[in-house]
C-alpha cells in the first residue's frame, strides 16, 4: 500500500477524483495499492512550460519534472532578436 497526495505545486485545482477508485484524491494522505499506484504515477500535469507528476508517494519525494519548451523555440526567437536593423541619424 502506498500514501499519496496531489502534488501540491500544482495549483490549478485542489483535489482530482479518480473514477476507477471512486476517490478523490486531494491535500491529505491517501492509502492506495501498489497496482493503482503505478497507474497513478503516470499521470502529468501541465504548470506553465513544464509537466509536474499529478500526484505523489510518501516518500518518493517530488518525482521528475519536464520543460515542454523545445529548443528550437529557443533558437527561432534568437534569430529574431538578432536581425535588429542599425538605424543611423542624419
Amino acid at each position: 500500500m502506498k500514501n499519496i497526495k496531489l502534488n501540491p505545486f500544482i495549483r490549478d485545482f485542489d483535489a482530482i477524483r479518480d473514477e476507477k477508485l471512486d476517490v478523490i484524491i486531494g491535500k491529505q494522505w491517501v492509502e492506495v495499492k501498489e497496482s493503482d499506484w503505478k497507474r497513478l504515477a503516470e499521470a502529468q500535469t501541465k504548470q506553465g512550460d513544464s509537466l509536474l507528476p499529478t500526484f505523489i508517494a510518501e516518500g518518493d519525494g517530488m518525482g521528475e519534472v519536464k520543460s515542454i519548451v523545445s529548443s528550437e523555440a529557443i533558437n527561432k526567437d534568437e534569430e529574431w532578436f538578432g536581425a535588429d536593423e542599425v538605424v543611423e541619424e542624419e
